[in-house]
């Protein structure tokens, strides 16, 4: 990593843990990075996939947790909701070779149905526990063909056989080209109808986060992925687990939370009402902090400077900033991913804040 001043650091966790773990989540806030070396895991050529219904968000949290703690852990790990209550887990080993009497089933092929169509299939009939053998490529890119859920909303008709065995090959649009051409107005039309969310709970929070998912937006599917935070003292970096989240676990050293994401048209929009996408987010992200929770800070936020530091713990990053002279070179984080001018009109909050800030500042006057 090259500072400010030009110096260049090889950093490693040993050499100095405090600057390698206010790295991620930086946006780049820190320093320029030039060159990163990461530890490979040895894949296989297949993952034998398991497919297991829930109907409640209750069961589903249940059996997320208890697979987590397996002590043969599944490789990856994750669930689609397909409404408030039902859904499918998807845990994955890798294997070498499928195993006996499993059917190997590559499901990125141009002319299958969307993988999440597919999986969708595993809550008819009496929800069973099913497994099949996909080919490790055809498993990565099982999100690529469909945008995760979204070429539905873009083209109605793109999962029907006959579009997918004509113009399947195709792929996908490119969604970096689709917002190249967006202007300021679409830009704003597409937030304010459409849903891009991501919020990271305590896994217990998860049967409330999907009711309150629910309520904010009604879009489904929902993306469920469960993610391990770890506890590393006075050098957790950005995501920092706060004890009084409930979410750790008994030795204090890392705990599961769980990564729910909504994307597509909100209820209200489909049904041709008014969605007030500031009211719902800014709900989502007070919400998220009061559990102790994270905001993914790819989507368009709604919250101040001051929330954002209220949802992610900075210690960390503003003693690197401060060390290496970044304050003055770099901007602060919320600079880097707030939405651009004309997305969210924060004024009416920031007056609030800032007339709470002098109220709490102004000494009171004794009896």
């Amino acid at each position: 990593m090259v500072d400010s001043d030009a110096r260049l650091h090889s950093v490693t966790a040993e050499s100095d843990p405090e600057l390698f773990y206010a790295l991620p989540w930086s946006h780049g806030t820190i320093g320029f990075l030039t060159a990163v070396e990461v530890k490979l895991v040895r894949t296989q050529p297949y993952v034998r996939l398991v497919y297991e219904p829930t109907f409640s968000a209750e069961q589903l949290t249940q059996r997320l947790t208890a697979l987590a703690a397996m002590e043969e852990k599944p490789h990856f790990l994750e669930a689609t909701m397909y409404d408030a209550e039902r859904a499918v887990i998807q845990a994955g080993w890798y294997v070498a070779t499928p195993p006996a009497g499993v059917p190997v089933n590559p499901i990125n092929r141009f002319y299958k149905p969307f993988f999440f169509r597919h999986v969708q299939g595993f809550l008819e009939g009496d929800g069973k526990v099913a497994e099949e053998a996909v080919p490790l490529k055809d498993f990565l890119h099982r999100f690529t063909r469909s945008i995760f859920w979204e070429l539905e909303d873009m083209i109605p008709f793109s999962n029907h056989p006959l579009y997918r065995c004509i113009w399947g090959w195709l792929g996908a649009p490119e969604v970096s080209l689709l917002k190249l051409f967006q202007g300021p107005v679409i830009r704003r039309a597409s937030v304010y109808a459409h849903v891009v969310q991501e919020s990271i709970m305590p896994m217990h929070r998860l049967p409330e986060g999907v009711r309150k998912f629910d309520d904010w937006f009604g879009v489904y599917p929902l993306l469920v992925f469960p993610v391990r935070v770890f506890n590393r003292g006075e050098h957790s970096g950005f995501i920092h687990p706060q004890p009084s989240s409930g979410g750790l676990e008994a030795d204090g050293k890392s705990g599961l939370w769980v990564d729910l994401g909504a994307y597509g048209p909100p209820r209200d929009v489909r049904a041709g009402l008014v969605w007030d996408a500031k009211t719902s987010v800014r709900a989502m992200e007070h919400w998220t902090r009061e559990v102790g929770g994270f905001q993914a800070l790819y989507t368009d936020i709604f919250c101040t400077r001051k929330e954002l530091r209220q949802m992610f713990d900075f210690t960390l990053l503003d003693k690197a900033r401060k060390r290496l002279n970044a304050l003055d070179a770099f901007p602060d984080v919320y600079d880097k991913v707030k939405s651009e001018a004309g997305i969210s009109d924060l004024s009416d909050v920031l007056a609030a804040e800032a007339a709470a800030d002098a109220k709490e500042a102004t000494p009171k006057s004794k009896a």
